[in-house]
């Protein structure tokens, strides 16, 4: 079984540098380009099903990288990005002027440091994501995930069976693709190898 990871296109919130997560952002111009080149280089690459945040920049990534292709996409809002609370669309300069200490601790360790009055990373949003992730893998079918960089990060950790640390060692690029193949022949906790990176 192989997933295919995919992270959204530039958004209008990564172009103003802002902390956000389950703010509705659209795509940029470049953004929506970005998709049709994921969509290019997953073009023929058979795929069963697709999957996707209902945040709307992963699922115009999603319709507009699949245009053209019989490929089912559902919408999962358990993909969605963490919600980062109080620093939701607020700006580095603008968390440091509020808590300098705070953002560098949030920083060193986003995995367990959790955003004000926001989601945790550990407690939140991995259990809802490995639920999903355990899900599909249940499934045994060649797919696409369509998500954000948090999730997606948390994904490649859990389905090669590292510890949930690990996930801030991954960063995942806009029109890019990561592929992680399921086999039992493989030997590591998961039966995981990471075929492709930011491809």
């Amino acid at each position: 079984m192989k997933l295919y990871l995919v992270r959204h296109g530039q958004s209008e919130g990564n172009v103003k540098h802002l902390w956000y997560g389950i703010s509705d952002l659209p795509l940029t111009a470049l953004g929506r380009k970005q998709a049709a080149q994921v969509g290019e280089k997953l073009r023929d690459i058979p795929l069963a099903a697709a999957y996707t945040s209902p945040l709307s920049r992963a699922a115009d990534t999603a319709r507009i990288a699949l245009a053209g292709r019989d490929v089912p996409l559902t919408v999962i809002p358990d993909l969605r990005e963490q919600d980062m609370g109080r620093l939701e669309s607020m700006s580095e300069a603008d968390i440091s002027a509020f808590d300098p200490t705070y953002l560098a601790q949030l920083e060193k360790d986003w995995v367990h440091v959790c955003p004000l009055e926001g989601e945790p990373f550990d407690t939140g949003l991995a259990p809802r994501v490995a639920a999903v992730l355990d899900a599909l893998a249940e499934k045994g079918e060649d797919c696409a995930i369509f998500s954000h960089n948090g999730p997606l990060c948390f994904a490649m950790a859990h389905l090669l069976g590292l510890p949930i640390e690990t996930a801030s060692r991954f960063y995942l690029l806009h029109g890019c693709y990561s592929m992680i193949e399921l086999d039992p022949t493989i030997w590591n906790e998961r039966h995981a190898l990471l075929r492709h990176f930011n491809r």
